[in-house]
């Protein structure tokens, strides 16, 4: 006799994203949609990522 599994919450258990060992934060940014856009076009145009272009314009880069 098997007994059925009981999960509690979303999804099943062990599910889920692995660990990687890289920790990561988000944050949020507001602005009209016009420097929005005009954010990731200047990202864009140097092949950088927002995150990446913002960081290494503010000198925090890695």
């Amino acid at each position: 006799m098997t007994e059925e599994k009981k999960y509690s919450g979303y999804g099943y258990h062990g599910g889920g994203r692995k660990a990687t060992g890289v920790k990561r934060i988000s944050i949020s940014l507001s602005g009209q949609p016009e420097q929005i856009k005009k954010l990731k076009e200047l990202a864009k145009s140097e092949n950088k990522t927002v995150s990446k272009f913002i960081f290494e314009k503010i000198g925090i880069a890695e």
